[in-house]
């Protein structure tokens, strides 16, 4: 997100559409080792018609992206340094409102901000943000994990139902705990489904007694929704299949594993003993277009009984 603020530009200032052959390079340059990067070369492969630049005085100077026009909608906003403060920011954030707020489907935006940017947060809030979060990204080097004797398989189209519900209870349960508000839970849906079918190589599952106990995904090198069922956790089993999809994206290639745990969470402690270091800590911050429409909580029976 931007860290921006000012009057608007003297010149030329056009926002316009993303065209590869003309932005790219210049939207890498300007990126340099910025953790944006991954961002912006996700929405460059997946979505490029998702992509806008604004260009001052004909130069790309800085670009506005997101993840697809869906319920919660990642958008990313950055500015070359030597264009900061001249209100470029503002205007790519207006041209996000006004996207984001006549489409259907979109009820939320959510950004990330580097700890420490205090001149973004502040951009942000003056636009309607909050910040919802705080998440550490992880990672981790090194040689594999002794694995333990666990079944685990690939995600299957009929593991749908439970996979959702595993890892919606726990992830409600742990912003319960570490107080993010508000916190819902998010029934089933087929298009959920289908998208989850088409990433199934990249899903696992660990089975104790034939019946799934716990959900992970694995992108890249990244791991992530990593969930154990609730009345199995504490029991070791997190440990076991955290090191298995370790090793998995290290047998993939991956030579770094990264991932997010949110400030608050124990599971952090898992991640040092497993050799997981603190790189930096991120706030994801959010604004609202719409009312939310997930239920408030989850069915009484998801909560107070064994998924399956």
């Amino acid at each position: 997100m931007p860290n921006l603020k000012g009057d608007m530009p003297m010149g030329n200032l056009i926002i316009e559409p993303y065209i590869p052959e003309r932005d790219k390079a210049s939207i890498i340059a300007m990126l340099c080792e910025n953790e944006r990067v991954n961002v912006f070369q996700q929405s460059d492969k997946m979505l490029s018609d998702a992509i806008f630049v604004a260009r001052y005085n004909d130069v790309t100077v800085a670009f506005l992206s997101f993840d697809g026009f869906r319920r919660r909608a990642m958008t990313t906003i950055f500015v070359s340094k030597e264009y900061r403060r001249m209100g470029i920011g503002a205007a790519l954030m207006a041209k996000a409102d006004g996207m984001l707020s006549k489409n259907a489907a979109v009820e939320r935006s959510i950004g990330v901000c580097k700890d420490g940017d205090r001149c973004s947060l502040q951009f942000l809030y003056k636009h309607g943000y909050y910040t919802s979060y705080s998440s550490f990204i992880m990672e981790r080097e090194g040689v594999p994990l002794p694995e333990s004797n666990i079944s685990v398989r690939q995600y299957e189209d009929d593991d749908y139902v439970i996979c959702h519900n595993i890892w919606e209870i726990a992830f409600y349960q742990m912003h319960e705990r570490v107080g993010i508000l508000p916190s819902y839970y998010y029934p089933p849906n087929e298009t959920e489904r289908k998208r989850f079918a088409e990433d199934r190589n990249n899903r696992f599952v660990m089975l104790i007694d034939d019946k799934i106990a716990a959900v992970g995904i694995i992108d890249g090198s990244e791991l992530s929704h990593v969930s154990v069922r609730p009345d199995l956790q504490s029991r070791g089993y997190g440990r076991a299949f955290v090191s298995f999809l370790i090793n998995e994206i290290i047998r993939r290639g991956g030579e770094i594993v990264t991932l997010g745990v949110v400030k608050g969470n124990p599971a952090i402690n898992l991640y040092k003993s497993l050799g997981f270091k603190e790189k930096s800590l991120n706030h994801l911050v959010t604004k609202y277009y719409k009312p939310d429409t997930r239920l408030s909580r989850p069915p009484s029976d998801l909560l107070t009984g064994t998924i399956q």
